[in-house]
């Protein structure tokens, strides 16, 4: 996610959290503390938690891109979803996490371009769990998913086409990395 420079702070609303983080780029330091605290929460045992994204790459980034995946209990996933980024707020760390029916890895080696490797064409539609459909920055509608189904209250499904416009513009590198495997 890129946030504008100029400003110290970006207030930030997915569901029912809103929280204010420093527009700062993530630290190693700050991510494995994290890591260490998000995956001690028992729930974590039963999905796999995914690295990926632009903190992965060593990009110029202020969010931490972590997707969840197995066979979701909606109440349990609601929890991690929120959990995940109470976390990060705790940590100054903005966590971009959803949960995927379909394992990253498998994205990246059966369908590389679609992953955003490579200059092919393929195109892969994976059906996303969130806490909503709607993000806003600073009051502003950043992301809004058109078509999604409520699943529980508070949760919603969604399915995502990849790679996005922004993705194809990107070289990447690294494969996603499970952090709880």
């Amino acid at each position: 996610m890129e946030l504008d420079k100029k400003v110290k702070h970006n207030k930030f609303k997915i569901g029912k959290l809103t929280f204010t983080l420093p527009n700062n780029k993530p630290t190693d330091e700050l991510f494995q503390q994290w890591k260490q605290e998000f995956l001690s929460v028992p729930e974590t045992n039963n999905y796999k938690v995914w690295l990926t994204g632009g903190y992965l790459e060593d990009w110029e980034t202020t969010d931490i891109d972590l997707i969840l995946t197995g066979k979701p209990n909606h109440k349990e996933v609601r929890n991690l979803l929120h959990q995940a980024r109470i976390i990060g707020v705790k940590y100054g760390l903005l966590i971009d996490i959803s949960h995927w029916d379909t394992e990253p890895l498998y994205i990246y080696e059966n369908y590389p371009s679609a992953w955003g490797v490579g200059s092919g064409v393929e195109k892969f539609v994976v059906e996303k769990l969130n806490i909503d459909f709607k993000l806003f920055i600073n009051d502003e509608l950043i992301k809004q998913v058109k078509e999604y189904e409520k699943v529980i209250e508070g949760l919603y499904r969604y399915k995502f086409t990849y790679p996005t416009n922004k993705q194809i513009t990107r070289d990447y590198k690294s494969k996603p990395i499970l952090l709880n495997g």
